[in-house]
């Protein structure tokens, strides 16, 4: 299947809605603190950069719509599937990681992808669960620094 983008034009919207989306949220998100320290607000720099996006998003679709610069881009899903399904794949992830665990999540979604991708070895197998124990240990006793545990702890 296949289709073409035009990529000015669909870039200005969905990042100019997306833009304005967080821009609307942001003052129910990110508390201004209580007391007056003297430092700039903690929504400044997100705030000005949100606004940069919109302003960018707009003169992309200006220039789509009125001047007619555009660069139109054939989408074919079949070269495509592979790499949609490996961000899929990692959304899948993010959502497992809170659910069960990092190192569970870790070991599941990564031999998955492994398989995926054609890897057929077991060492490199062991050596990704391995890494994600690893990991998870090197940040919680080292940096000290917690992430989700799931049935280990955390």
């Amino acid at each position: 299947m296949k289709f073409k983008i035009k990529t000015n034009l669909v870039t200005g919207i969905v990042m100019g809605v997306l833009s304005a989306f967080l821009l609307y949220i942001m003052p129910k998100q990110v508390r201004i603190p209580a007391y007056d320290s003297g430092a700039p607000s903690p929504r400044i720099i997100p705030g000005i950069c949100l606004a940069v996006i919109l302003l960018c998003s707009v003169v992309l679709i200006i220039q789509s719509l009125v001047f007619k610069k555009e660069k139109v881009v054939e989408f074919d899903w079949e070269k495509e599937k592979p790499a949609i399904l490996l961000i899929a794949l990692l959304c899948i992830y993010v959502f497992l990681i809170i659910k069960i665990g990092f190192i569970l999540a870790s070991a599941v979604v990564f031999i998955v992808v492994l398989f995926y991708c054609g890897e057929r070895k077991p060492f490199i197998y062991i050596f990704t669960i391995a890494l994600a124990v690893g990991i998870y240990f090197l940040f919680s006793k080292v940096f000290h620094v917690s992430l989700p545990g799931g049935p280990f702890g955390g």
